[in-house]
C-alpha cells in the first residue's frame, strides 16, 4: 500500500466509500459524480487521479461528509474497502503484473466479490467482461447493470433522450453516454432523482 492510499484510506475510514473503477472513463464519471452532488450542495468528499471538468482539486477531505468518493485503479481498487462499487470497463493491456488477460479480469472479479453484504456494485453492461464479471450472483450484494444512455445529435449538438425529452450535454461518445446512465444509475441510490440528475448533468463541462 502506497503513502497516497493510505492518506485517503485514512481520510475515508469513517465514510460510505464509493469506488469508481475501471480500464477507461473512470475519471470522467467520478467527476460527473462531483459535479452532480457539488450542483446541489451535498456534504461529500473525493480522491480523483486528474482535475478536470470543472473540477480543480484532486482531492477534498473534511471532517464531518458522510461520503467520499474515490477513483482507483485495478491496483488499489480493493484496497480501499467499498460499500458502492461501479466497474466502467475492463480492457486487458499486458503488464508486469498482469501478463495475461485472465489475470487482470480476475482481479476485477476479486474487487467485485469484496463488496460487503448490504453493498451495491455497479457495472456496465455494454462491456463484455464487465458484464460478466458484474452480473455473477454475489450473496446480499446488489448488482445494478447499466447501458449507454440513449443519445442524439443535431448539427453538432448532442443530447440524452428520456422519453420525449431531450436533454443539452457537453460531452459525447460512446464511453461518455456509457459513463452518463452508470452516474445517473448511481446517484440514484443516494437520493439524486433522474430529473435532479438531468438538470445538473446539463451544466457539466467539458
Amino acid at each position: 500500500m502506497n503513502s497516497s492510499t493510505e492518506t485517503i484510506l485514512k481520510q475515508a475510514a469513517d465514510k460510505q466509500r464509493i469506488v469508481v473503477t475501471g480500464s477507461r472513463g473512470t475519471t470522467t464519471l467520478a467527476a460527473m459524480l462531483i459535479h452532480v452532488l457539488n450542483y446541489y450542495k451535498r456534504p461529500f468528499d473525493y480522491s480523483i487521479s486528474a482535475a478536470g471538468h470543472g473540477i480543480s482539486e484532486t482531492n477534498r477531505f473534511s471532517a464531518n461528509a458522510p461520503l467520499i468518493i474515490i477513483e482507483a485503479d485495478e491496483h488499489s481498487m480493493i484496497e480501499f474497502g467499498h460499500h458502492i462499487g461501479l466497474i466502467t470497463n475492463i480492457m486487458w493491456a499486458e503488464s508486469p503484473e498482469f501478463p495475461n488477460a485472465e489475470e487482470y479480469v480476475k482481479r476485477f472479479d476479486q474487487f467485485a466479490d469484496s463488496t460487503p453484504k448490504a453493498g451495491l456494485l455497479f457495472y456496465c453492461e455494454n462491456d463484455p467482461l464487465a458484464l460478466l464479471v458484474g452480473a455473477k450472483p454475489r450473496t446480499d450484494v446488489l448488482g445494478v447493470g447499466y447501458k449507454i444512455h440513449p443519445h442524439t445529435s443535431e448539427v453538432g449538438n448532442h443530447f440524452i433522450t428520456s422519453g420525449k425529452e431531450k436533454i443539452p450535454v457537453n460531452i459525447f461518445g460512446s464511453q461518455n453516454f456509457q459513463n452518463i446512465s452508470g452516474a445517473k444509475e448511481l446517484l440514484k441510490r443516494i437520493g439524486i432523482t433522474a430529473d435532479q440528475f438531468y438538470k445538473a448533468l446539463s451544466t457539466f463541462p467539458l
